[in-house]
């Protein structure tokens, strides 16, 4: 059953779970603590990333793991110093039993922030201030079903759904149906793409170039996009300091993101992901992407 709190807890809480009691969330760096197998896995992740510079933070981050998206069968891992965010990462259930690493990032403004969210809601003005705030229910959840569908779902006091980007907080133009729509089309076009989840062991190569504003050119409306066989060489690009920007149409076309595509890392020699200058920096599985979007130089 859900439980819905005052914004001013919900924002403590729904750094556990939006949807499940704060019991339920897990922190992993507790000593003597006995480690599940999925924490078992965040740990070793962890500590390969921690050893990157721009990661260094994660090695005396605290760690929390919360259910997330449709079904429960992923989880958000955040990482918190001084009590402010420095990161996060989304890994989701392989059908064998193991675990994937979706996606990851750094920076003080990750997925599903509850503070980047609040402030958002006010400046939209679903709330006036902090005080009118608290006084009504906060009902939201996290909905996470790719990594280019990640949305909070607030269902406002007059009854309305109301989406809002991850990452920003921003609303969305759409609407239950709508979101409904998108989520079975890329349930249909994962189901058709091989199951790729490889068990990440070692970070081979990275990379991470200056950002830049993807809007100062717009090749997406004058170029075409790069092929397959350019994505597949991704990294040599970069490696060049190529200006890569990545967009994806969703919703029936009614919201285009666009990403300046700033680095990659390169897992087990040979599993890439792409790094995206989006409120931090953002790694998200090429694999999970490629047939999602486009990239264009």
């Amino acid at each position: 059953m859900r439980k819905w709190f005052p914004l001013y807890a919900a924002l403590i809480i729904l750094m556990a779970s939006s949807q499940v009691s704060a019991a339920a969330q897990t922190t992993i760096n507790q000593p003597g603590q006995e480690q599940s197998r999925l924490e078992q896995q965040v740990q070793a992740w962890t500590n390969i990333l921690a050893a990157e510079p721009q990661f260094k933070s994660w090695k005396i981050a605290s760690t929390t793991i919360a259910p997330i998206g449709p079904g429960m069968h992923g989880w958000l891992v955040t990482f918190q110093l001084n009590r402010k965010p420095v990161g996060y990462m989304i890994v989701n259930a392989t059908q064998d039993g193991g675990f994937a690493l979706s996606e990851y990032g750094v920076g003080d403004h990750p997925a599903y922030d509850p503070n980047t969210l609040y402030k958002s809601m006010i400046r939209q003005g679903y709330y006036t201030s902090y005080a009118d705030a608290i006084k009504k229910p906060l009902q939201i959840e996290r909905l996470y079903v790719h990594p280019l569908l990640a949305v909070w779902k607030w269902i406002a006091p007059d009854g309305q759904a109301v989406y809002m980007d991850a990452w920003s907080g921003e609303s969305l133009p759409i609407d239950d149906q709508i979101w409904s729509k998108q989520a079975k089309l890329s349930a249909i076009s994962t189901q058709a793409e091989p199951i790729n989840a490889p068990a990440l062991s070692q970070l081979s190569s990275s990379r991470t170039n200056v950002t830049f504003d993807p809007y100062e050119r717009m090749p997406w409306l004058t170029k075409s996009p790069l092929s397959m066989e350019q994505v597949s060489k991704l990294p040599d690009l970069l490696n060049h300091k190529t200006e890569i920007r990545f967009t994806a149409e969703l919703y029936d076309a009614s919201v285009l993101f666009v990403y300046p595509t700033i680095g990659y890392h390169v897992w087990n020699g040979k599993f890439v992901y792409a790094a995206f200058d989006q409120e931090g920096t953002r790694y998200v599985s090429l694999s999970s992407i490629q047939s999602k979007g486009r990239f264009y130089k």
